[in-house]
């Protein structure tokens, strides 16, 4: 074992202690590309990269699956660097590329599952990002929007637009925001088909059969803020129950749609997952869980896409500094 890595577990050991005063590093990934993509954002990591950070994980850490690692967390028996790791909103990589990495370090991970896009479904981010990239330049009119006339002659106009666009639509309601990106996406890319870029039924139930957690992420990936509480009610009731028929199993964990407490979620969303059968949610507030921690409101840590050795330090210093309460 490298010298770094034994330096890293002597620290970890005091910074991510067990027992009953552990805490457990929660990790979140979204996509794993098979190669970097300058148009996706910094967490949309690649394969190579995803590779180098489950190496770190499973030298440094003691990764377990996810519900059993709320079980020793509850009965205050985390071992010493607890650490889980999690994906959010189904993407097809998660399977063809995420996977084979994760069962050669024969790690265990938990995938949180929107329903309503498996298949020839596509994100909203995804329509904006997929959007941009086949606009053709110089400019973009987005007048319709407020926007006015964009550049999108290279790679960095696009990969900044892209990202306004995103924030822009992202707390638009929900039949406005679909409406905008189906715009867009006429505006940049005409009649082409959308990428298939969500995974399909079957391999949700491989990820399954493969030992992963599977997780609910609602129907419809609405910011739950931004509707009515009758209908996210129904979003996430009905998102459990399509994994369950797609699974065999109903799903015990559940991640909030962008996660961020008061913002994304209020305390009345906290309740409707708990009144739909969950045993406990995550968000993506940074930190980590203790026993006090709010079984519902669970952070995790999002890490971007650094090396190896940066990765395990973030992940100390925050295991070291992210003990407070999350609560919305």
């Amino acid at each position: 074992m490298p010298l770094t890595s034994l330096a890293f577990i002597g620290a970890g050991g005091f910074l991510s202690p067990g027992g009953a005063s552990g805490c457990l590093t929660v990790l979140t990934y979204h996509r794993v590309l098979p190669q970097a993509d300058p148009l996706q954002p910094p967490d949309q990591i690649d394969a190579a990269s995803f590779d180098g950070h489950m190496t770190a994980a499973r030298s440094c850490f003691n990764v377990l699956p996810l519900p059993d690692a709320l079980d020793m967390l509850e009965q205050g028996k985390l071992p010493r660097r607890a650490l889980s790791i999690t994906f959010d909103d189904g993407y097809e990589d998660n399977h063809s590329v995420a996977l084979p990495i994760l069962r050669r370090h024969r790690l265990p991970a938990t995938f949180f599952i929107c329903t309503g896009y498996l298949g020839n479904g596509l994100m909203f981010n995804d329509v904006v990002t997929e959007a941009i990239r086949r606009a053709q330049g110089p400019h973009l009119d987005l007048s319709w929007l407020g926007l006015g006339m964009r550049p999108v002659s290279n790679i960095a106009e696009k990969q900044g637009l892209s990202k306004e666009l995103v924030q822009f639509v992202k707390y638009l309601p929900l039949a406005q925001r679909q409406a905008t990106c189906d715009r867009l996406w006429e505006a940049c890319a005409g009649q082409n088909a959308r990428p298939p870029l969500m995974m399909v039924p079957e391999q949700v139930k491989d990820l399954a059969a493969h030992g992963m957690a599977i997780g609910g992420h609602t129907h419809t990936h609405p910011i739950l803020t931004k509707i009515g509480l009758d209908e996210a009610r129904e979003d996430i009731v009905r998102n459990r129950q399509a994994l369950r028929d797609i699974t065999g199993s109903t799903p015990s964990l559940f991640a909030y749609p962008n996660g961020r407490p008061n913002t994304d979620y209020t305390r009345e969303h906290r309740d409707l997952v708990k009144e739909a059968g969950y045993r406990a949610a995550v968000s993506t507030a940074w930190g980590v869980a203790t026993r006090e921690s709010d079984i519902f409101q669970l952070p995790r840590f999002a890490p971007w896409n650094v090396s190896p050795t940066r990765l395990t330090l973030q992940l100390l210093k925050n295991a070291h500094k992210g003990r407070q309460a999350v609560s919305a």
